[in-house]
C-alpha cells in the first residue's frame, strides 16, 4: 500500500514539474520575442528620430520651408519624447532577462522530472518542487506582460517550428 501511495505522489510531482516545465517554455520564447519586439521599436524611433531632425535642419535652409521645417522638427519632438517615455530599450533588456530566466526554470524542471524524479526520495523531490514552483511564481509577478504579437510568435515558434527543442529530444 505505502509503494502504491509513493508512486501516486511521485506521479503527482512529475505531472506538476511538467506543467511548470511547458509554461516555463512559452514564457521564456514570449519574453524572447517581446525582447525582439521592443529592440526593433527602439531602432525604429530611433532612425525616425534621427530622419525628422535631419530633414527639419535641412528644409530650414530652404526659402519656403519653415512649415514643413516647424512640423518635422514637432514630429521629430514628439518621436523622441515617445522614446523617453516608453523606454523600449530598456524593455528590451527586462523581457530578455525574463526570457533568460525562464530558460533557467525551464531546464531545472527538465533536470527534475527526468533525472532526479526516479531516484530523489520523495522529502527532497517535494522540497525541489516547492523550490521550482516559488521560482515560477516570482518570475511571473517579475515580468513584464508579452504583447500579442510577441506571444502569437512565440505560439507558432513552439507547435510549428519546434522551439527551443534539442536534437536529443526528437529520438
Amino acid at each position: 500500500m505505502a509503494d502504491a501511495a509513493e508512486a501516486t505522489q511521485r506521479n503527482a510531482i512529475s505531472v506538476e514539474v511538467s506543467r511548470i516545465h511547458e509554461s516555463a517554455i512559452y514564457s521564456a520564447q514570449g519574453q524572447l520575442e517581446a525582447a525582439k519586439f521592443w529592440r526593433g521599436l527602439h531602432w525604429t524611433l530611433g532612425a525616425l528620430a534621427a530622419a525628422l531632425s535631419t530633414a527639419a535642419a535641412v528644409i530650414t535652409f530652404a526659402a519656403a520651408g519653415q512649415v514643413a521645417s516647424g512640423v518635422l522638427a514637432v514630429l521629430a519632438a514628439i518621436t523622441a519624447a515617445l522614446m523617453t517615455g516608453a523606454r523600449p530599450d530598456r524593455l528590451a533588456e527586462r523581457a530578455q532577462s525574463s526570457g533568460n530566466d525562464y530558460t533557467s526554470l525551464r531546464n531545472d524542471a527538465r533536470r527534475l522530472r527526468d533525472i532526479q524524479m526516479p531516484v530523489d526520495a520523495l522529502p527532497e523531490l517535494r522540497n525541489s518542487l516547492a523550490q521550482l514552483a516559488e521560482r515560477e511564481s516570482d518570475l511571473n509577478h517579475a515580468a513584464d506582460p508579452i504583447p500579442r504579437l510577441a506571444y502569437l510568435l512565440a505560439k507558432r515558434n513552439i507547435e510549428r517550428d519546434g522551439g527551443q527543442r534539442f536534437k536529443v529530444d526528437a529520438a
